[in-house]
């Protein structure tokens, strides 16, 4: 599919920030005689967001093994990692985030992602699968459907943080039910 100058300008424009973003945001690795406690802060087992603090994950690994439909897992002042995991015919519904940027990576399964200036007009139109990234900038509507036979495993960072620090939903009713509370 042909994409046309202003999509490719602002993927270009949001891929730039995306890495910015994570560079900005990277810690030095730990000295080596840091206690047994500090490096516990490290694994990805944890139950609850290690935002705030210095964290290490198998991010591939964490977001394949999610079986929340959302959970936050790393909320700082800047940006917030979420992992999510959409059954088949779920969807992250149509939404819009005026002063956030927002990038989804597919670790597993196949979904449809449309985008658009307006929510009557999506005219980014497109099928993604495992390995795949969505870079979404402020201010754009967008939406993300798996059709895929298998739950979809995807990992989301949002900058800055869109929900409150910790936050887990069980399931897509649990999520759409309380969405309207932040």
């Amino acid at each position: 599919m042909k994409k046309s100058h202003a999509i490719r300008k602002i993927f270009c424009y949001t891929t730039c920030m995306f890495i910015f973003l994570l560079l900005a945001g990277c810690q030095p690795k730990p000295a080596a005689e840091e206690t047994e406690t500090e490096n516990s802060e490290k694994t990805e087992t944890t139950q609850e967001d290690m935002g705030q603090k210095p964290w290490v994950l198998d991010i591939e690994k964490a977001t394949v093994d999610n079986h929340y439909y959302r959970e936050a897992k790393w909320t700082g002042d800047y940006m917030q990692m979420v992992l999510m995991s959409l059954k088949p015919g779920e969807v992250i519904a149509l939404e819009m985030h005026d002063d956030i940027d927002q990038f989804i990576r597919i670790e597993l399964g196949e979904a449809r992602v449309m985008m658009g200036k307006t929510k009557e007009s999506l005219l980014f139109d497109e099928t993604v699968s495992d390995d795949w990234a969505i870079f979404i900038p402020a201010g754009y509507w967008h939406k993300l459907k798996n059709i895929g036979d298998a739950d979809l495993k995807v990992y989301t960072i949002y900058a800055p943080a869109e929900h409150p620090s910790g936050i887990r939903h069980e399931t897509y009713e649990e999520a759409d039910s309380q969405e309207h509370e932040h």
